[in-house]
């Protein structure tokens, strides 16, 4: 080799860091298992760490200190494959969050089969009314580049992703004075050091720049949907750690229905608060007041009748969970009945390690594959308005274009686990997995030739985004075809169909041309046509379980209508005006290879009476938990919006 020649970057960045929350190293049982290493996918960094997705600033403005950047290039840090895990080390914390946020993000990329664009800025002028904004204006948005983090952002009991900075914040606090738990009374717990935390709160962020409107409070579900989704993107990423796995199958016999650390999120989170609690939250079961393991069973009331988000959130958990088992038991028989010569009882003790090491092979990769399900089944969802139903049909669909053939069961264990907590999707004859599917649009042919001029423009100008790596220029290409496509939808001329064949498509995909009538508090509203939103186009280049490759373009199209309204006043006579905000639109999925048919159109009818009534309804209930939870921002474009910083400290 010349002395010119250059050598090739590592493919990995060895970090060390905590598989649980910092009070396991501390216990003999787990110390050996905490400390793990995390191999991120190799990119030049700066000290901070900078890198293309993330800004670690450690600002601490409750000590009014800055905190020197960890430089993971530094030879110091190399050398050991990176600093070692330690509480009081701010440049640990800044390597930890790092490693984990990295590590989520490179989940969501391999299962989306795209790179990850954090949600953009707005630069319209919203104070202007939108009718005066010109197409372009409309679609003027700052791109984001870099997530912000601060590990310590704050001294409180808390963590949360803020949808207007761009950026994870996290706490730290001090533990209660009695002891409780493993931790130190009184001692100083960071939650940027739980890799549940920190993966919870990433996956809020991710799950914004894929659906920015999964944030706007519609019904029950959506709040418990962004909450229940971050745990288990969490829960599943901590069967990664191939030693921490094995090390709590052996302990339970290999059984993942029994009390173990894999099923609980952020234990010393909870066991740090005042009113001590155990782990933050559980998707297995929990130790009883007579310090017994009480295993959650499925209840299909609670759906029903739980509407606190996190507690409705933990039933969509579970029920992942509850699948995640399914499939484990499904397919470990095999191997429990040869360890125990066919009788499927496994005698009282430890199990063979060579066992444990098969289980645990077994449990990590039914771990990853549902995980990659789960993350994928997002581009199968409508664009607003997210209901559990709803997911459990994106799951499905997402798989199946995967995985035609199941052999290992995740689709009917799914199913089983949604039917055993009464979790039922609208409109569907039976709980198989013909009738979950998504299914093809019946286009009559006008229709399909209306179709085929949206599908025309695409093929033309569709490689913008496959061919590149930039993600910078992903978005500007990206933002570019959006507002080219509104214009052609809007304002061009459509000589190939005509007005009632525009009309008849658009009604498939859940919108409308023509004034439409609403009912609300028993008088009808005349509902003029909203201009139609191209609101996300985005690629999908994926590899399936069975190594099946699919490209497709994944199109969100919408509509939103605003309308005043009056409202009495609670307890009083007055009335008062309000404004409605009622969305409808459809995601559409193409194939690339086959542009003009399309594969999906997953709707939400912006003319349904039903669903109109049931959100307006929830949002003006009595009971209503949700805006009794988190402070709403009331704007043009964001109507009763989630806010994760209350939402979060309310759960405290």
């Amino acid at each position: 080799m010349t002395a010119n020649s250059k050598m090739e970057s590592p493919y990995y960045r060895i970090l060390r860091g905590y598989a649980l929350d910092p009070g396991f190293s501390t216990q003999l049982n787990t110390m050996s298992i905490n400390e793990v290493i995390y191999k991120i996918r190799w990119e030049e960094v700066e000290a901070g760490p900078i890198g293309e997705y993330l800004e670690v600033v450690d600002i601490d403005p409750s000590s009014n200190c800055y905190y020197d950047p960890v430089d993971l290039n530094a030879k110091h840090v190399l050398a050991q494959g990176g600093l070692p895990p330690s509480e009081g080390n701010p440049q640990f914390h800044q390597q930890m969050v790092y490693a984990v946020i990295m590590k989520t993000i490179r989940h969501f990329e391999h299962a989306l089969g795209r790179k990850i664009i954090w949600r953009h800025r707005s630069l319209s002028n919203f104070s202007t009314s939108r009718e005066r904004l010109s197409q372009e204006d409309r679609f003027r948005k700052e791109y984001v580049g870099k997530l912000r983090v601060y590990p310590h952002a704050f001294r409180d009991s808390n963590a949360y992703y803020d949808q207007d900075k761009i950026a994870l914040l996290f706490g730290y606090f001090t533990a209660a004075d009695q002891v409780q738990g493993n931790n130190f009374p009184g001692g100083v717990v960071f939650t940027c050091l739980s890799p549940d935390v920190v993966a919870h709160e990433t996956t809020h962020a991710l799950l914004d720049s894929i659906h920015s409107r999964f944030i706007e409070d519609t019904n029950p579900d959506v709040g418990a949907f962004h909450e229940g989704f971050s745990d288990i993107v969490a829960l599943l990423q901590r069967f990664t750690f191939r030693e921490l796995v094995e090390h709590q199958l052996a302990s339970t016999q290999g059984r993942l229905d029994g009390y173990s650390v894999l099923g609980e999120l952020a234990t010393q989170f909870g066991q740090a608060l005042e009113n001590e609690r155990g782990a933050l939250r559980s998707a297995i079961g929990k130790i009883n007041d007579k310090g017994e393991w009480e295993k959650f069973e499925p209840n299909p009331s609670e759906y029903q009748s739980v509407m606190e988000p996190h507690d409705r959130g933990a039933i969509l958990v579970a029920t992942v969970f509850d699948a995640f088992q399914r499939i484990y038991q499904y397919k470990t028989q095999d191997l429990i009945r040869i360890a125990t010569n066919g009788t499927g009882i496994l005698p009282k003790g430890n199990i063979s390690p060579d066992l444990v090491k098969r289980l645990a092979t077994e449990a990590q990769q039914i771990a990853e594959h549902l995980l990659h399900i789960c993350i994928r089944a997002l581009d199968y969802c409508p664009p607003i308005d997210i209901s559990f139903g709803n997911y459990l049909r994106a799951l499905i669909t997402a798989d199946l274009d995967i995985a035609p053939e199941d052999e290992n069961g995740y689709r009917i264990a799914l199913i089983e686990a949604f039917r055993a907590r009464g979790i039922f999707p609208d409109r569907v004859n039976t709980m198989s997995v013909e009738s979950l599917r998504w299914s093809k649009p019946n286009f009559t042919p006008s229709e399909s030739r209306a179709f085929r001029f949206i599908s025309k423009f695409l093929e033309k100008r569709i490689d913008s985004l496959f061919e590149l790596d930039n993600r910078e220029q992903i978005h500007v290409n990206s933002q570019k075809l959006q507002a080219a496509l509104q214009v052609y939808l809007t304002e061009g001329k459509r000589p190939e169909f005509t007005p009632n064949d525009w009309e008849a498509l658009l009604n498939k995909l859940g919108m409308t041309s023509r004034p439409f009538k609403l009912k609300y508090a028993g008088k009808n509203y005349t509902i003029n046509p909203p201009p139609l939103e191209v609101h996300k186009i985005r690629p999908a280049f994926r590899v399936g379980r069975e190594g099946r490759q699919i490209q497709q373009v994944i199109i969100s199209l919408s509509q939103t209508i605003r309308f005043t309204i009056p409202r009495k006043q609670p307890n009083t006579k007055k009335i008062s005006s309000e404004e409605i905000v009622f969305r409808g639109g459809s995601t559409i999925i193409l194939s690339l290879g086959n542009m003009k048919e399309v594969e999906y159109a997953i709707t939400k009818n912006l003319k349904s009476q039903r669903r109109f009534e049931y959100q307006t309804a929830f949002q003006h209930a009595d009971e209503d938990y949700s805006m009794n939870l988190a402070t709403y921002q009331h704007g043009p474009d964001d109507n009763f919006d989630l806010n994760f910083k209350h939402l979060h400290f309310h759960s405290r």
